[in-house]
C-alpha cells in the first residue's frame, strides 16, 4: 500500500522491526475490543472537567474511520492519516485554553482500559503479552508526543500573536489633526519593540502625510544609551520622512541620565510636557 504524503509538523515515527511487532501484538488485542475501549476512553473523558467540551457521540462511520487509519498506521507502517487527526486535535486543545496537563487523560484512560485486555488474552503467552504490553507504551507515547507537539506550537503561535498585539496597543499612533501625529510610548523600550514602534511610526506618517511627530516618553521608567538611540533613530527616520520630531514628557531622572549620557538631542525638539508640544506644533505646522 502506498503511504499517504507527509506533511510539516508531522513527523513519520522512526520505529524498529522489534517496535513494530510489538505493536502488532498490541493491534492484536486493540483491534478486537475497539468499540469497547472506544466507549470506555470516550466515557472517561466525558468525565474530565476539561475534556468534556471536546468529546462528542462518535458516529459508526467516524469510527470505523479511526479504527482503519489505526489499522494502517500498525500494520502497513502508514501513520500519517492517524497523526494528522490526533495533531489537529492538539492544537484545537490549545485554542480552545485546555490545560497542558489535561490532554493526557485520553491517553491514561486507552493504558487503564486496555492493558487488563490484554492480560486476560495473553496470560497464557508470557512473551507475546509482555510485547503487546510494550505496544502499548509505543502506540500511547506516540500520540501523546504528536498532541503534545501540536498543542505547543498551537500555544507558541498564540502567544506570538497576543505579543504582537499587545505591542501594538502599548505604541498606538494617534492622529491628534491633519499633519500631526502622537507616539505614546508606555513601558519599557527593547529593541525589538523600538523596531515596531519605528516600523508603526513611519507607516503613519506615509499614509497621512504627517509633519510633525510628538514622541511622548511619560510612560517609560527609564531611558538608558540604548533607549536614547532608539528615539533618535526613530526621529531621525521620521525626519527623512518629512516630519518634524519633538520629543516630550522627559523625566527629571531621564534628563540627568541623557546628560551624563552625552546624548545629543539637537536633531530635534525637547519639551517638559505633552501640553508644551502640542502647542510647538501648532507653530510648526503649516
Amino acid at each position: 500500500m502506498t503511504a499517504s504524503p507527509r506533511l510539516p509538523g508531522i513527523e513519520h515515527p522512526d520505529l524498529s522491526v522489534s517496535e513494530r511487532e510489538a505493536l502488532a501484538e498490541f493491534w492484536g488485542v486493540y483491534e478486537e475490543h475497539f468499540d469497547d475501549i472506544t466507549d470506555a476512553v470516550e466515557e472517561d473523558a466525558r468525565a474530565h472537567p476539561e475534556l468534556a467540551v471536546f468529546v462528542g457521540a462518535t458516529g459508526s462511520a467516524e469510527r470505523l474511520e479511526r479504527r482503519e487509519q489505526i489499522r494502517r498506521a500498525i500494520a502497513d507502517d502508514d501513520w500519517h492519516p492517524y497523526l494528522a487527526r490526533i495533531y489537529e486535535a492538539g492544537a484545537r486543545y490549545a485554542e480552545a485554553g485546555l490545560s497542558f496537563g489535561a490532554w493526557f487523560g485520553a491517553g491514561r484512560a486507552l493504558r487503564v482500559t486496555i492493558i487488563p485486555l490484554i492480560v486476560d488474552a495473553l496470560r497464557p503467552e508470557p512473551e507475546r503479552l509482555g510485547e503487546a504490553v510494550r505496544g502499548a507504551a509505543i502506540f500511547v507515547d506516540l500520540a501523546v508526543v504528536t498532541i503534545g507537539g501540536a498543542y505547543l506550537e498551537a500555544k507558541e503561535r498564540i502567544i506570538r500573536t497576543q505579543e504582537e498585539a499587545i505591542r501594538e496597543l502599548s505604541t498606538p499612533v494617534l492622529e491628534l489633526r491633519p499633519g500631526l501625529l502622537l507616539l505614546a510610548l508606555v513601558g519599557l523600550i527593547d529593541t525589538e519593540r523600538a523596531d515596531s514602534l519605528t516600523e508603526q511610526l513611519l507607516a503613519a506618517i506615509t499614509a497621512r502625510r504627517s509633519t510633525v511627530v510628538i514622541i511622548d516618553v511619560t510612560g517609560v521608567p527609564a531611558i538608558d544609551t540604548a533607549v536614547a538611540s532608539h528615539l533618535m533613530h526613530a526621529v531621525e527616520a521620521a525626519r527623512l520622512m518629512g516630519a518634524i520630531g519633538i520629543l516630550a514628557g522627559l523625566s527629571t531622572a531621564n534628563a540627568r541620565t541623557l546628560v551624563s549620557l552625552g546624548i545629543d538631542f539637537r536633531s530635534f525638539h525637547v519639551v517638559g510636557t505633552l501640553a508644551d508640544a502640542m502647542e510647538g506644533a501648532e507653530a510648526l505646522l503649516p
